[in-house]
């Protein structure tokens, strides 16, 4: 019964704590209990390559559309309506919002007066000038024509000074005309309302605009690093775990940076927008809240990494002569390897030649020697040797 609860405690350790944990924590774990140090603890190779023998990480995301659209209002209007709020569906052509058309009905009007008033001085201007010329030309005396001289050049400055505010004006008066034509703002896509700020805002109304989706994940500072631009990775409905879609990463934002208060008198978080594109939008809609993992580390996923890929923990040397530490004959033996690729998403790296899955292999420790006797991982040897009854499989007093 000792025997039979000591190995599910060690199971149930090795478990949690995963492939590193393993190599770390089964010597610590037994050797007070007649572990020798003087033998390697060796596994499967291609154990550590399965992708399903490490837990993803998951974060939190939600579909939004490819493009969203800011709809401006003019702060020097007054707005009459408003006809949507956030969350709200809009075809193209669905009103937004509607101006006071009676307010500017009345600063039209009175610019129109004002044209007028313009308009009259400009001809009083001219008159006058044309006056002033044949005084001009019938004046006899030097100081009589400078006196002229003076009034004509006053009166064209008073012309040029009532020209220009006709022409402004006239501006004004196209630009309220063409606002109480348009003082209902429609929409000019198919989308949702993403926001309805207030109207002194650089964006009055947001609209996500329906067509292509993508999903925003939002992943903290810690593990922002493990994401690359065209990794390929998993999206998982939140109520529905088995439903999942496929996408990469299209881009990283790691200049806008989301911080919020983790309370308690907890310092501050930060998050990064991390941006993915979809291979299908098949049953997805926009603002539907999902999970994203990265799709090497899917469970179950065929389509993960092929050959053999192994963590960089379990490589010695790797930036310089790398080498893994292989049973060879029950004994310890210390292996050249080609790598290739590294996945820092990951942190492991390809194995191109040197070793395969079949080999059995060390997490390389300073105490180890070339001839070092082996043994393999207690899942292989003890448990198969001496299965546990069925009447002892569960811990007693």
């Amino acid at each position: 019964m000792k025997k039979a609860l000591k190995v599910i405690v060690i199971l149930l350790i090795i478990g949690g704590l995963g492939a590193a944990g393993y190599f770390y924590g089964l010597p610590l774990i037994m050797g007070e209990n007649g572990v020798d140090n003087n033998i390697a603890y060796v596994s499967k190779a291609s154990s550590f390559s399965t992708n399903s023998s490490f837990l993803s990480n998951r974060y939190s995301a939600v579909v939004e559309s490819q493009e969203v659209i800011s709809v401006d209002s003019d702060n020097e209007k007054k707005i009459k309506d408003v006809f949507v709020k956030s969350g709200d569906t809009v075809k193209k052509g669905d009103k937004l919002f509607e101006y006071d058309a009676e307010e500017m009905q009345f600063q039209l009007d009175q610019f129109r007066l004002d044209r007028e008033q313009a308009q009259a001085e400009i001809k009083s201007y001219k008159d006058q000038i044309e006056s002033l010329d044949k005084e001009y030309k019938n004046a006899t005396s030097k100081n009589q024509k400078l006196s002229l001289e003076n009034q004509i050049e006053a009166t064209k400055l008073n012309l040029k000074k009532a020209e220009y505010s006709q022409e402004t004006l006239e501006k004004n008066i196209k630009k309220l005309e063409n606002s109480i034509k348009n003082s209902v703002v429609k929409s000019s896509v198919d989308g949702m309302i993403k926001t309805v700020d207030d109207p002194t805002a650089s964006a009055y109304i947001t609209i996500t605009s329906s067509g292509d989706f993508r999903v925003k994940a939002t992943v903290n500072e810690e593990h922002i690093g493990d994401f690359y631009v065209d990794e390929a990775i998993t999206i998982r409905s939140r109520t529905n775990e088995s439903v999942t879609w496929n996408g990469k990463v299209v881009s990283i934002d790691t200049a806008k940076p989301i911080t919020s208060n983790q309370g308690y008198g907890l310092d501050t978080a930060t998050k990064y927008p991390v941006y993915i594109s979809l291979d299908t939008t098949d049953g997805l809609l926009i603002g539907q809240h999902v999970t994203i993992e990265e799709k090497v580390v899917a469970e179950g996923d065929e389509k993960s990494k092929k050959g053999l890929w192994l963590e960089s923990f379990l490589i010695a040397d790797a930036e310089s002569s790398p080498y893994v530490w292989v049973e060879n004959n029950g004994v310890l033996e210390k292996r050249s390897v080609q790598l290739g690729k590294f996945d820092n998403g990951l942190s492991k790296y390809e194995i191109l030649s040197g070793i395969t899955g079949d080999d059995y292999i060390a997490f390389p420790e300073e105490r180890f020697f070339e001839g070092m006797p082996t043994a393999h991982g207690f899942e292989e040897t003890e448990l198969e040797s001496e299965p546990l009854p069925e009447s002892e499989s569960t811990v007693e007093e």
